[in-house]
């Protein structure tokens, strides 16, 4: 038995979500150890890479080639920069983090829609 990378992909993608908002009383990460952190932050950039560098360059005239190219690049943006090195980011980043939080919790209610369909 082997889990879907879709299904994992999506999982990463809500993991990624939880971890790197910054809304009034849901940011985990003041109450996450370090390590923890960090184990998160490369799984999640990991998912997002392979999302970019192997589905969508593979399918990019596809709609999910499409979908992966979107996600894989706000995953691996929100978990290497919000998620791993948070002091690190570059200020125009706080000003579209809401955009790119509200934009990959799109591309994962499409995920999640898609999968609980099949």
């Amino acid at each position: 038995m082997f889990i879907p990378m879709g299904t994992v992909v999506a999982v990463c993608m809500l993991v990624t979500l939880v971890f790197a908002n910054r809304f009034p009383g849901m940011s985990l990460n003041r109450v996450t150890p370090p390590i923890l952190l960090r184990i998160i932050g490369v799984v999640t950039g990991a998912a997002g890479l392979w999302n970019v560098l192997w589905y969508a360059l593979r399918h990019l005239t596809e709609l999910w080639g499409l979908m992966a190219l979107g996600s894989g690049i706000l995953m691996t943006l929100l978990s290497a920069l919000l998620i791993l090195a948070p002091e690190k980011q570059p200020p125009i980043l706080n000003t579209l983090r809401p955009f790119a939080v509200v934009a990959l919790a799109g591309f994962t209610f499409v995920y999640a829609l898609t999968l609980y369909r099949l």
